[in-house]
């Protein structure tokens, strides 16, 4: 799994703001951004879960892969730094309450002048 601490989750969370500027992004507009995490057990991600959708995000999916459940989660929220960093602690709190790994988020950017979206991602 990913480095889930929180200083990284921020630093990481930082550049993608900035690279996404870089591209134009108008990061105050609200998009659906995904998340994943992942966990040990089945019990330990629905419990997370249940949480993050206390919180306002939506349970997109539940797998297993190898000895991971991976969580996929999902809100839409702006992406300017302070809203990422807010969204990125609170995220990084909840899964690390309950023995997860955050592996990051990604969205689509949202362009000034036409339609053109591009994606960009911490993971």
């Amino acid at each position: 799994m990913a480095d889930s601490s929180l200083a990284e989750q921020l630093r990481l969370t930082a550049e993608t703001v900035e690279a996404n500027l870089g591209h134009g992004d108008q990061v105050d507009r609200p998009r659906p951004i995904d998340h994943l995490a992942g966990f040990r057990s089945r019990s330990a991600a629905v419990a997370a879960g249940e949480e993050l959708t206390a919180a306002g995000y939506r349970v997109d999916g539940l797998y297993r892969r190898f000895l991971t459940v991976w969580l996929e989660f999902s809100a839409m929220t702006a992406v300017d730094h302070e809203t990422a960093a807010g969204f990125t602690r609170e995220v990084v709190g909840i899964v690390e309450r309950h023995g997860g790994s955050y592996d990051g988020w990604g969205g689509f950017l949202v362009a000034a002048e036409s339609g053109d979206e591009g994606t960009s991602s911490t993971s």
